[in-house]
């Protein structure tokens, strides 16, 4: 079974079935060690700005991807997307309604089984939107 993406509310943190915990300026090396088993890739853009992916979670009960984001070497940033089953794709791109599903779906799991909504909060930033310039729907939280 893939194990769940969960947020706390409280502080920001971000947990992975049972032993994984991400946290707000967490250190590259720390989360590659809790999520080895889980990195599908990474990208180091050798300025300072790398990008680490995992892959096998899920999000509410559907599969999800996760993307950790480090600036110097800390945890700034992750973002998530949600592979809905049976959503609408159009030349191997999701659809409008795809993504407006996805979106709604995120929503709804964040404030349903987390008590989170989007906005502002005492650790960071939490948001679910379209993107309309890379045509996706774009979830994720940021760390003050």
């Amino acid at each position: 079974m893939s194990p769940a993406l969960f947020i706390d509310r409280a502080t920001g943190c971000v947990r992975i079935g049972s032993s994984v915990v991400l946290q707000a300026h967490q250190t590259k090396a720390d989360v590659e060690t809790q999520a080895r088993n889980l990195v599908a890739g990474s990208q180091d853009h050798g300025n300072g700005y790398e990008w680490i992916r995992l892959r096998g979670l899920t999000f509410g009960g559907q599969p999800a991807t996760l993307m950790l984001y480090f600036h110097n070497d800390m945890l700034k940033q992750i973002a998530w997307s949600v592979q809905l089953h049976g959503a609408p794709m159009e030349g191997g791109w999701p659809t409008q309604e795809a993504i407006d599903n996805e979106l709604t779906f995120v929503r709804e799991t964040l404030d349903r089984d987390m008590s989170i909504r989007e906005g502002s909060t005492p650790w960071g930033e939490i948001w679910s939107h379209f993107d309309a310039k890379g045509f996706m729907a774009a979830n994720g939280l940021s760390y003050r």
